[in-house]
């Protein structure tokens, strides 16, 4: 919940009790305009979400409830009643597009599949989402949402191809759809690895649309992938003018410090802008920027201040973005690089650039010590396999645990960096048993200095392997086929984390092979330590 001043705060509640009101007395309409003023005075007050999707919930039109409960989720995606109750309206959509198909009503039919199409992607019903789209492009078949939910259920099914095609030879397109379809098929081509010709289709998409915010910053990805850092970073300012990062921006009155322009003097304000890897990734400017100003304050996620505030003792940290302290410049982190000409990252600051707590360090040793046995030490590893699994999954990205068995089949004690099992994995961590041990993370201090007492740690394309980087500790980073941009297009190395060595994917969707060079590695470490 924000910070509000009283009379704002009255105001907001006043109108929820006047929802209720309202709402108890059989006045729908007028308890949703109530609930719509409240959230225009304040769009990121969870409460006033939560009642409007209920409220659409109780009126019947479980599509507007599902799209309520994800723009609460917009706001805060762990937000875990809100996803419990995101799901089951989406299972009463379905319901409700079940029976209108049923019984014949007036809208039309390819309408409630798409709807129904939709509804069941979101529910992971792949082969269902997927027939359903197919009878709605069958009544309509130039229906361009169709045809691009078409194309999503394929990705997910690791279809690429078969995706690629819905967009050939689709000449009704209006001008707009024409761009949107360019892009499209620029997206679908990296994440089949093409770059040059993903590049070449984002070019295209601004050519046909020179405002198309979401190309920039496709092509400003792929030039980043190749490493032309100087035009990259450029490019990726493009970002500021999509519609649905903006919303997420700092809250704040001051300017944005630009390119040429000395802070000396000034109070700079510095702003994580997008995912905890991203903040621990760019975080490694904070000292440069810092030392240019006279006073620097960094607002960061509530779960990364406890490692990035010791880190940086020089710096101010702030956790609330919506009432940030009075400042003259701020900047997101993400733009450092382009502010500070430093766009190479072989040229940024080095690693380590973050430091584990000793003091915490030396107690997980003793824990682990007290676990696992100090005798005889057996290497340890710790391991991520999967991303948070709430908000936007990438489950291209994620191994299945039981896809990972060859590497705990080998004489080390692996340690989950895991903050959550996924729900699927539950079965194979269960087979599992000692082979790998839980052992309760508080935060991502607590994350870091068990970190540092660890010989090796293995992550998927996460948070934790951004971390392992920062620290400058040794690490195998499990990549999907098409990387990201980040990561560069070198087989085994990158610019940003020296000692974190990439296993990239060499077929689509085939993680055995990496699986399998891990388990090299991690044998080539007991051998070489003698244990």
């Amino acid at each position: 919940m924000n910070n509000h001043d009283p009379a704002a705060l009255a105001r907001l509640m006043g109108l929820m009790c006047e929802a209720i009101a309202l709402r108890g007395a059989g006045q729908f309409a007028a308890a949703l305009a109530a609930l719509d003023q409240a959230l225009a005075l304040d769009p990121g007050f969870i409460p006033i979400h939560m009642q409007r999707a209920g409220l659409l919930e109780e009126g019947g039109d479980h599509a507007a409830a599902v799209a309520a409960y994800e723009a609460c989720l917009e706001v805060a995606p762990d937000f875990a009643d809100a996803r419990a109750a995101h799901r089951l309206a989406l299972e009463n959509l379905v319901a409700q597009c079940d029976a209108a198909l049923a019984d014949a009503p007036g809208e039309s039919l390819s309408d409630i599949e798409f709807k129904l199409a939709g509804a069941l992607f979101k529910l992971q019903r792949l082969p269902q989402a997927l027939a359903r789209i197919d009878r709605a492009l069958t009544a309509a078949p130039g229906h361009f949402p169709s045809l691009a939910l078409r194309a999503d259920i394929l990705l997910r099914l690791n279809r690429h191809e078969e995706a690629l095609d819905v967009y050939q030879g689709q000449a009704a397109l209006s001008d707009e759809q024409r761009a949107l379809a360019v892009f499209n098929r620029a997206d679908i081509l990296r994440q089949m690895g093409a770059v040059d010709e993903a590049l070449a289709g984002y070019d295209e998409a601004l050519r046909l649309h020179p405002g198309f915010a979401q190309a920039q910053v496709g092509r400003a990805h792929m030039l980043l992938m190749r490493g032309d850092y100087a035009q990259g970073w450029r490019q990726h300012e493009g970002r500021n003018d999509i519609a649905e990062l903006a919303g997420r921006r700092l809250r704040s009155d001051s300017p944005s410090w630009r390119p040429g322009e000395d802070p000396g003097g000034k109070h700079l304000l510095l702003w994580a802008e997008q995912g905890l890897g991203d903040t621990l990734q760019f975080a490694r400017y904070i000292g440069a920027a810092a030392a240019r100003a006279a006073r620097t304050t960094v607002c960061v996620p509530p779960g990364l201040l406890p490692l990035l505030a010791p880190s940086f003792p020089d710096c101010d940290f702030v956790v609330d973005d919506k009432s940030p302290p009075p400042h003259d410049l701020q900047l997101s982190l993400l733009s450092l690089p382009l502010l500070l000409d430093l766009p190479d990252p072989g040229r940024a600051p080095a690693t380590p650039y973050l430091q584990a707590d000793a003091q915490r360090a030396a107690a997980w040793r003793e824990r682990l010590d007290a676990r696992l046995g100090a005798a005889g030490r057996r290497p340890r590893i710790g391991i991520a396999w999967a991303g948070r699994q709430y908000a936007t999954i990438h489950y291209s990205r994620d191994i299945p645990l039981a896809q990972l068995a060859p590497l705990f089949d080998l004489p080390a004690d692996f340690i989950s960096l895991q903050p959550e099992i996924p729900g699927g994995d539950a079965a194979a961590r269960a087979a599992l048993g000692e082979r790998l041990h839980e052992v309760g993370l508080e935060d991502w201090a607590d994350t870091a200095a068990l970190m540092q007492t660890l010989d090796l740690v293995i992550s998927v394309d996460t948070a934790v392997a951004h971390l392992a980087g920062a620290l400058d500790l040794p690490a195998l980073l499990m990549l999907r086929f098409e990387g990201e941009w980040r990561w560069g297009l070198n087989p085994g190395s990158n610019g940003w984390y020296p000692r974190t060595r990439l296993l990239r994917q060499q077929a689509r969707g085939q993680w055995d092979g990496v699986v399998a060079r891990a388990a090299s590695a991690v044998a080539a470490l007991i051998g070489r330590d003698g244990r």
